[in-house]
């Protein structure tokens, strides 16, 4: 078994079946200290089936990327996925997994998401749960900027100036909102 091509074993597209996943796994097991990105994108995983691929897969010492997406998986698989994340032994050196285009799989939970986060803090600020809020607030501004503007053509001209002022306000206002969401969203590592 030879040293996959850049670092990267991509067998997206390919259907794999049960008899597959026994020669995936031995290559990985051979070739764990050469394998830095996994591409299994369209390859109609389903959640029993990475089941059987995890143990090889989380022992890779300079995995990185793990792409499943377009696969059959379901957010039953999460709590697997959550579970070895929670161990920094498996998954060492993840920074990226892709579950998009999955049966149901919609959003990740918190703790996938802190799992992830604590092993790349170099990535920088990664979005959590908790920093949904900050999102209603901008999504707040912009309809504020939407009834202003039409109280603005409502008023015509030279009788914005108030508007003007209430405007403002409203900015800071959502600004020291948005400060004091972060304060308390923002998870200590």
């Amino acid at each position: 078994m030879g040293k996959p091509q850049d670092n990267t074993v991509d067998l997206s597209g390919i259907p794999l079946t049960l008899k597959d996943l026994d020669r995936v796994t031995s290559y990985l097991q051979h070739s764990s200290e050469h394998i830095d990105t996994v591409e299994l994108c369209f390859t109609e995983l389903t959640d029993d089936m990475l089941l059987q691929l995890l143990p090889a897969l989380c022992v890779l010492p300079h995995l990185t990327t793990l792409s499943l997406n377009g696969n059959r998986l379901t957010k039953a698989i999460l709590r697997d996925l959550t579970e070895t994340l929670k161990d920094p032994k498996k998954f060492p050196s993840v920074t990226w997994i892709d579950l998009g285009n999955n049966v149901d799989i919609f959003s990740l939970p918190q703790p996938f998401l802190v799992s992830l986060k604590r092993r790349c803090p170099k990535q920088g600020n990664l979005p959590t749960i908790l920093e949904f809020g900050e999102g209603q607030v901008s999504d707040l501004e912009s309809q504020d900027g939407l009834a202003e503007s039409q109280e603005d053509l409502r008023a015509g001209p030279g009788k914005t100036d108030n508007i003007g002022l209430q405007q403002t306000d409203r900015t800071v206002e959502a600004g020291a909102l948005r400060d004091s969401e972060q304060g308390a969203g923002t998870p200590q590592t």
